[in-house]
């Protein structure tokens, strides 16, 4: 407080040695400066306040885009369950189908005649010496009925009876180096080689068409060797059966 005489005095004499005219006096000088200050303090508390409004807008935007990784979103609603795929058993397909059971000649309530799909007039027949053969004529016994056995197989009884009282039907024999061969024996359910796969395969002329096997031996006609069972392997099956209705079985 003291030193405001000398500044004034101090002022004074420059004003007169430099012909500046009127000095403000110490108090207007300081008038300014302090108001000089106030304006610098209020620009340095707005720029203060600016800057922390965008550090904090900066540090929103920041956890806005780290939201996905940071807050797990839901779905929009609920989620159905999976489709399930629906299918529709072709009647006949395998014989251990639903649909085998249901096709009325494999129910064991026919009797048919089993006749190779392109052959016009042959059937196959038990002849009287046991072998099943395709024959033109009325020899041999050639209507068959087909009995289910469990869902894995058929046996294909021989419908007509001849003088023994025990039914017959189709077994597989091998002799020598002989291919496997359909014979007529004794009925007998546990026996495997009575136990006959029937598939149904394919239409031939409008109608269903059949593929009988053996465990995995297939009936075949060989023009050689006539009706036999081989297994396919690589080769493809080249023949197949159509099954004529001729009424009910015989009880």
């Amino acid at each position: 407080m003291g030193s405001e005489p000398h500044l004034d005095e101090a002022l004074r004499a420059l004003a007169r040695h430099g012909g500046q005219g009127r000095v403000p006096a110490a108090a207007d000088v300081r008038r300014r400066g302090d108001a000089r200050r106030r304006r610098r303090r209020a620009a340095s508390v707005g720029l203060g306040a600016v800057l922390v409004g965008v550090l904090g807008a900066g540090a929103v935007l920041v956890r806005l885009a780290g939201a996905p990784d940071g807050v797990p979103v839901g779905p929009a609603g609920p989620t159905p369950p999976p489709a399930t795929a629906l299918s529709s058993p072709v009647p006949g397909e395998t014989s251990g189908s639903p649909g085998a059971a249901a096709d009325p000649l494999l129910s064991g309530q026919r009797q048919v005649t089993i006749v190779r799909a392109v052959a016009r007039a042959a059937g196959l027949s038990l002849l009287a010496d046991g072998r099943l053969a395709e024959v033109d004529g009325d020899e041999g016994r050639q209507l068959f009925v087909f009995v289910p056995q469990g869902p894995d197989g058929y046996l294909i009884r021989a419908a007509e009876q001849g003088a023994e009282a025990t039914d017959v039907c189709w077994e597989v024999r091998s002799a020598a180096s002989e291919p496997l061969r359909v014979v007529a024996a004794g009925c007998a359910p546990d026996e495997p080689r009575q136990q006959f796969s029937v598939a149904r395969d394919g239409q031939w002329d409008g109608e269903a068409t059949y593929a009988i096997s053996n465990h995995w031996a297939y009936l075949q006609n060989s023009p050689t060797r006539g009706l036999i069972l081989e297994e396919l392997g690589d080769a493809s099956l080249t023949t197949r059966f159509r099954l004529v209705d001729n009424g009910p079985a015989p009880r």
